[in-house]
């Protein structure tokens, strides 16, 4: 009984005195303490709770203060009444839940302009959000030789907006572009993969090479967050 009157809310105190109430009926804080067996400033704060609980009542006798236990099928109404409450504002926290869970939205491209549609989502967010793009395992001297006309439209509207990116890049890697917006880390080749990651404001693009080429767009702020974390650990490791 003690275990299922502490699933409804009770402490072991408070479950001890509530049952020992409904065995002997109406007594003092003083009797309660000797019946329970524990100390009296215990069985006190233990009373107090329960009456704000409302499992216990008082009753002034005299000059004596005497504690009854409230009938058990009226706890069984209160535990109800408190059941419906929270049905009222379910909906509400429902809402609540829902709203604090960004959508996921996954993307998907393949073909020769995955490139072009990769780099100007980047451009299009970043100009009005002023974020930055983190850049994991590029190329670019290949990325330029595969698509000139795309990454220098890139360029340009890096330079325009103003739009600032780190980016990790293989030890051996060639054809750095000096845009003075970016900034360049350097990672052991065995480390390197060709197919670039980017992770820009709650967005993630990852481009496959291929015979397609494939993008995959991934909106998400929290699965954004988490590429955030494993580039800032890499940037950590990379060498200028």
């Amino acid at each position: 009984m003690e275990e299922t009157l502490r699933e409804i809310g009770l402490t072991d105190y408070e479950s001890r005195i509530y049952l020992s109430l409904l065995k002997n009926g109406q007594i003092s804080a003083y009797e309660l303490a000797e019946k329970t067996g524990l100390y009296r400033q215990v069985t006190y704060d233990s009373i107090k709770r329960l009456i704000e609980k409302g499992f216990v009542s008082s009753v002034k006798e005299g000059k004596s203060q005497k504690y009854k236990a409230i009938d058990p099928n009226l706890i069984l109404e209160y535990l109800d009444r408190k059941t419906e409450n929270y049905k009222e504002i379910l909906p509400e926290l429902i809402k609540l839940n829902q709203a604090s869970k960004s959508p996921m939205i996954v993307e998907t491209f393949k073909g020769k302009e995955v490139t072009r549609i990769a780099l100007r989502d980047i451009i299009n967010v970043l100009k009005k959000t002023k974020g930055e793009n983190l850049c994991t395992s590029v190329d670019e001297n290949f990325a330029f030789a595969k698509h000139k006309a795309a990454v220098e439209e890139y360029e340009r509207g890096m330079i325009h907006n103003n739009i600032k990116e780190r980016i990790v890049v293989g030890e051996d890697t060639k054809g750095l572009f000096e845009r003075g917006t970016s900034k360049y880390k350097r990672i052991p080749k065995q480390y390197f993969n060709p197919n670039p990651t980017q992770i820009y404001g709650d967005n993630v693009s990852i481009v496959v090479w291929g015979n397609p080429d494939h993008l995959i767009i991934i909106r998400n702020k929290e699965v954004a967050d988490s590429y955030r974390k494993q580039f800032e650990l890499l940037w950590k490791i990379a060498k200028s």
